[in-house]
């Protein structure tokens, strides 16, 4: 199974998202970031990948969030962009007929 990953890093919160080819979600982690963004990257990745089943191929990740550019690093990202393009970009992807997005970071 062909599976993509999103992580957002926040200073709240940081969430893994699994995708697999059809744009469907496979699998997500939500946990509080606590001021420590590496450890919470780590943690996530072993809550992912404990959630996927074993015959997953890992086709590429994205990062995003105010810590993106540090999980990047991290997880070797294919992708890394800013909030509000991701918001923007994923938002059209699924309604296209949207003409609103509120951000509210945190």
């Amino acid at each position: 199974m062909e599976i993509y990953i999103g992580i957002d890093v926040g200073s709240v919160t940081t969430k893994f998202a699994a995708l697999n080819g059809a744009d469907e979600l496979v699998a997500h982690v939500y946990l509080p970031t606590q001021g420590k963004p590496i450890a919470m990257v780590q943690e996530g990745l072993k809550q992912i990948k404990a959630l996927l089943p074993g015959d997953v191929a890992i086709s590429g990740v994205a990062t995003t969030g105010s810590a993106r550019y540090l999980a990047g690093v991290i997880v070797g990202a294919d992708l890394v962009k800013n909030e509000i393009t991701s918001h923007a970009v994923a938002t059209l992807h699924y309604i296209p007929q949207v003409q609103t997005i509120i951000e509210i970071g945190g």
